[in-house]
């Protein structure tokens, strides 16, 4: 008899918890207590490799394990084929707002000179290839199979919010700025979200997510 592999809401839940509840650890017991005491390098060294085994490799265990319920499956979220012309208004348009939005923050527009060159490499490359694999790759992609396609963004923006908590309390965020924040990273979550389902492909968001980031890094600092 062949195994039942249907991805229920369960299912879902559980893993959104233990992903929850480990990665809070990490950033609020692990990281002050031993990680802050690394060097530059040993920092960033276990800072990706952390993250590529908490987030990366069991979502895209999950995305294959579960591949039936998936919207897009594995191999093709990463072959289908882009036609980069229709997309390049999207990619234009919020690269363009993002040196903009730096001005009205700063007053100014110009680079930053304070850029450390492992953070930026770990805050574009890899941050960009393990939250995407997480929130566009496995969530959005099967709440897409099940949920209206208005409804999955939200969802997966809520989410994508409540995974930067731990870290900005860390860093101790008011209340009032976990709120800014929150609603700015869920208005952050839509276009990426919005390229997945549009193309298909989850390269697109990856490559906006790693340019976002890189933007914000060159003209406010890195994330």
């Amino acid at each position: 008899m062949e195994k039942d592999r249907k991805l229920r809401f369960y299912h879902v839940c559980i893993y959104l918890v233990v992903f929850f509840v480990i990665w809070g650890i990490r950033e609020l017991v692990i990281r002050p207590l031993i990680l802050d005491s690394l060097n530059d390098i040993m920092f960033h060294v276990v800072e990706t490799s952390t993250k590529l085994l908490i987030w990366t490799l069991p979502a895209i265990l999950l995305i294959q394990y579960f591949h039936d319920d998936m919207w897009v499956g594995l191999k093709e979220m990463f072959t289908n084929k882009l036609q980069w012309f229709r997309q390049a208004p999207l990619l234009v348009a919020f690269l363009a707002a993002i040196p903009v939005v730096a001005w009205v923050i700063t007053g100014k527009l110009a680079v930053n000179t304070d850029l450390k060159p492992l953070s930026l490499i770990e805050s574009v490359v890899f941050v960009g290839i393990t939250e995407e694999t997480v929130f566009r790759g496995f969530l959005l992609n099967a709440m897409l199979k099940k949920w209206k396609i208005s409804t999955s963004i939200l969802v997966t923006a809520v989410l994508f919010a409540l995974i930067h908590y731990s870290i900005w309390i860390y860093y101790g965020y008011n209340a009032t700025t976990i709120l800014l924040s929150s609603v700015a990273v869920m208005l952050l979550s839509a276009p990426f979200s919005y390229a997945f389902v549009k193309t298909r492909n989850l390269f697109v968001p990856m490559f906006l997510h790693m340019a976002y980031n890189l933007l914000v890094g060159l003209f406010i600092g890195t994330q």
